[in-house]
């Protein structure tokens, strides 16, 4: 049987996967830097944030 833990790490993963595709195909037919900017912003966020939890 499939716990919340593992049901939250996959909806997790999906949405952030669902996400950098929007914003990479965003960028890609439209050349706006800002899209890529945006995707940028959202992993370092991601990633401050997993590390500030670690501790």
């Amino acid at each position: 049987m499939i716990s919340n833990k593992s049901i939250e790490k996959y909806l997790w993963a999906s949405v952030v996967i669902f996400v950098t595709y929007l914003f990479l195909g965003s960028f890609i037919v439209s050349r706006n830097l800002l899209d890529l900017a945006y995707l940028i912003i959202l992993y370092t966020f991601m990633v401050i944030v997993k590390v500030v939890s670690k501790n």
